[in-house]
């Protein structure tokens, strides 16, 4: 059997995890995403010539958590 005291401990712990993540839940409202892509081509030609073909694309995601 347990003892009020080890009772009171687990009871305690249940609390502070429920409390944590009730915080967790109410403090993670929002975040915000950012994607950098870069493709690189390079093709040699003739002589010195050298054509380089770079692409950058950018993408940005806002969310928020609607409560």
């Amino acid at each position: 059997m347990m003892s009020k005291r080890q009772i009171a401990k687990v009871v305690i712990s249940v609390l502070i995890a429920a409390l944590t993540a009730l915080a967790a839940g109410l403090g993670l409202t929002s975040c915000n995403v950012t994607r950098s892509i870069t493709t690189r081509s390079e093709a040699w030609q003739k002589g010195d010539t050298s054509v380089v073909i770079q692409t950058k694309t950018v993408e940005t995601y806002d969310a928020s958590k609607k409560l």
